[in-house]
């Protein structure tokens, strides 16, 4: 068992840093020291999933039954990350990603992190999974597949990086390190 725990934990950590290689090859996670403008009439732009345009709004329930609204978080910068529970890299990432909340939120800085229900065997998956990783901030739950439509979800994880305005800067496939998460959180105006 401790034999097959230490593979599965190699696999993860070679994953995890194959996915960061292939970002930085690509150019997602370079220049992350620049900060981005602010747009003068942001409600002039397009919506869609493409880095420069509005993200599309959506209506999910928490994990306690509360109704979520993307657009009740204008204003505020905001990490849009969909995982699942049995996805090794969105496992990863989730601690670096409570560390950066609990550290940014006072700074108006909120994750939604977006549980594609749809891929669950089991919703209690999800709550143990919140528990097991004491996750405080928001867990919307896409339990019917729209917003992950919406949102043209191929790759767990899947992060949004949006400013104050509503606008995605970033979007990223895959696993993002500590690191550049927090610079790409600093760089959101």
């Amino acid at each position: 068992m401790k034999k097959f725990l230490l593979i599965v934990g190699v696999i993860v950590l070679c994953l995890f840093m194959v996915d960061k290689m292939i970002l930085q090859d690509k150019g997602i996670v370079n220049n992350l020291n620049q900060k981005y403008d602010r747009i003068e009439n942001p409600e002039t732009i397009q919506i869609g999933i493409e880095e420069g345009r509005r993200a599309p709004d959506f209506t999910l329930a928490d994990l306690n039954g509360n109704i979520v609204k993307l657009s009740d978080y204008k204003g505020k910068k905001v990490l849009l990350n969909f995982w699942a529970t049995w996805c090794p890299p969105c496992k990863a990432e989730m601690p670096h990603m409570e560390k950066l909340y609990q550290k940014y939120k006072k700074d108006g800085f909120e994750i939604l992190g977006v549980n594609v229900t749809t891929s669950e065997k089991n919703r209690n998956h999800v709550d143990q999974f919140v528990e097991d990783y004491q996750l405080t901030f928001t867990i919307p739950l896409d339990e019917k597949g729209k917003a992950f439509s919406d949102y043209s979800i191929m790759v767990y994880p899947t992060s949004f990086f949006i400013d104050s305005d509503g606008i995605i800067r970033k979007k990223v496939l895959g696993a993002v390190d500590e690191d550049a998460m927090e610079k790409l959180i600093q760089r959101l105006p």
